[in-house]
């Protein structure tokens, strides 16, 4: 299954080198998937850091087009209030859409992103 990898995973993966085995099986595989917002929330502090293998290790991951469905983002977000799940951001709804109309997994270890793939029948991997 291909995998929108969430910001949470690509920052601990350049922090502190975690899921180094996981994310290393989803790139010779062909399976790994980025888009905007991911890059937008990523990539500054990393020109901050000055790390430049990882801004470069991101410019070679497939990156999705987003194509906002505003009236699914609000079915998605009132189905998660009318169930008790409040408090998500909009990009997580907007990054778990993408996933969805892509029929991708996403792989995030973000406590919002738990509650999205359930409540969205996204396939999550955390590891």
């Amino acid at each position: 299954m291909k995998y929108i990898i969430d910001s949470c995973v690509w920052i601990d993966f350049a922090t502190k080198g975690k899921f180094a085995d996981s994310m290393a099986k989803l790139f010779v595989d062909d399976l790994a998937y980025t888009n905007p917002i991911i890059l937008a929330e990523v990539i500054p502090s990393a020109r901050m850091k000055k790390e430049l293998n990882f801004i470069e290790c991101l410019s070679g991951v497939s990156c999705l087009e987003l194509n906002i469905d505003w009236d699914d983002i609000l079915e998605i977000q009132y189905n998660c209030l009318k169930s008790g799940i409040n408090k998500l951001g909009l990009l997580d709804i907007v990054i778990a859409q993408s996933a969805k109309q892509n029929r991708m997994g996403i792989f995030s270890t973000d406590r919002h992103m738990e509650l999205l793939s359930g409540k969205m029948g996204i396939k999550l991997k955390t590891e």
